[in-house]
């Protein structure tokens, strides 16, 4: 019997739910009891966790495909290498804390929007917050056992009781064990976002959690989750709660690891990346127009028209208010200039590693 089976989170394909009416009803019939056992069989089986799989995935090539219960798939949907890349970073761009409830992300006014990608699990911009979904494969404990369990003889990293919390995230080398370390870091994340009752209801209404989901079979699951990871070491990302994506794109900028996009590019279009920039420049300019309006009247004082010092600053600040705007103009446009011709190599060289990949495939087909 799974964790959910026992919590009654969800309900497996061709498995009824198995509460507590259903149980005695089982046990006053033999049918009822012979079905159960049926049904039990039929989990054990691999297929059983096909209806708990996206419909596709995009391979490392870019193709889609379907899924299949591989390493490279378990590793795409779990792990989160572009955050550990910057790992020492991350103190810039959140907390080392648990994240809030969701009831509190409401209340900063958020809105919770749905992404599949784990490395945008609680990364949050402007009023928005990026949650990926509970995999509903992740709320199965046979699947744990089966597929993220270490198969290859090493020791499993455990935490032990003085660890701290630095000491509880340490990297392994084996790969089941990374993707099982970012597994339950996640599953702890949603301990943590959904504290409450009220918390639940959120996280329905915005699809993160099955409809099915009762508050008292998320409070028995949340329970077994919090007792593992005091025992398991977790993905050292997990160490944070919520990450900014702005400072998150200016660490992947100023470290040169994609000083043109950043994290996610934060531009849609290059109308867009105009216009946030020229609001910029509307605002220096304002600003620009105070200063000199001041040393006019500044001027005009008897004081300060026999002042050289002053005489000075004004010449020099005058030249600057007419420079600066049109060096900043100059900068955009030489930015916007060398992201359009970033752009466009990028582009063809996907184009001819996309050709270079067809090609082989169909020499591959004909052989």
């Amino acid at each position: 019997m799974t964790i959910l089976e026992a919590d009654g989170l969800m309900e497996l394909p061709g498995k009824t739910i198995n509460t507590n009416a259903e149980r005695d009803r089982c046990q006053q019939s033999e049918s009822c009891q012979n079905n159960a056992e049926d049904a039990t069989l039929d989990l054990q089986k691999p297929s059983s966790y096909d209806d708990l799989l996206p419909a596709s995935y995009r391979t490392p090539n870019d193709d889609i495909e379907p899924p299949t219960l591989t390493i490279d798939f378990l590793k795409q949907e779990l792990q989160v290498e572009r955050l550990n890349n910057i790992h020492d970073w991350l103190w810039l761009a959140g907390r080392p804390m648990p994240a809030r409830p969701l009831h509190y992300q409401k209340a900063l006014g958020r809105d919770i929007v749905v992404h599949e990608r784990m490395d945008l699990h609680l990364v949050w911009v402007d009023n928005r917050i990026f949650l990926k979904p509970i995999p509903r494969y992740l709320l199965d404990q046979q699947f744990w056992q089966e597929h993220l369990g270490c198969k290859v003889g090493c020791s499993f990293p455990t935490v032990g009781r003085h660890d701290s919390i630095q000491e509880r995230a340490e990297p392994t080398t084996c790969e089941r064990c990374k993707i099982h370390q970012c597994a339950l870091g996640f599953i702890l994340s949603y301990a943590a976002l959904i504290s409450y009752e009220s918390d639940l209801c959120i996280a329905k209404d915005a699809n993160l959690v099955s409809s099915e989901t009762t508050w008292p079979a998320w409070r028995s699951h949340v329970k077994k989750v919090l007792a593992e990871g005091k025992r398991r070491k977790i993905n050292q990302r997990y160490i944070f709660g919520e990450l900014r994506l702005a400072r998150l794109n200016k660490i992947y900028k100023y470290t040169w690891r994609s000083p043109v996009r950043g994290y996610v590019s934060a531009y849609t279009s290059y109308v867009h990346f105009w216009h946030r920039n020229l609001v910029r420049i509307a605002s220096l300019f304002a600003y620009l127009v105070v200063v000199l309006t001041a040393m006019q009247v500044g001027l005009a004082n008897t004081r300060l028209q026999h002042s050289y010092a002053f005489q000075q600053a004004s010449f020099g600040f005058t030249v600057f208010s007419v420079l600066a705007p049109l060096a900043f103009v100059g900068l955009v446009a030489a930015f916007s200039l060398g992201a359009l011709l970033y752009n466009l190599n990028a582009t063809f060289a996907y184009w001819r590693k996309r050709s270079a990949t067809a090609q082989q495939s169909r020499a591959v087909n004909v052989a």
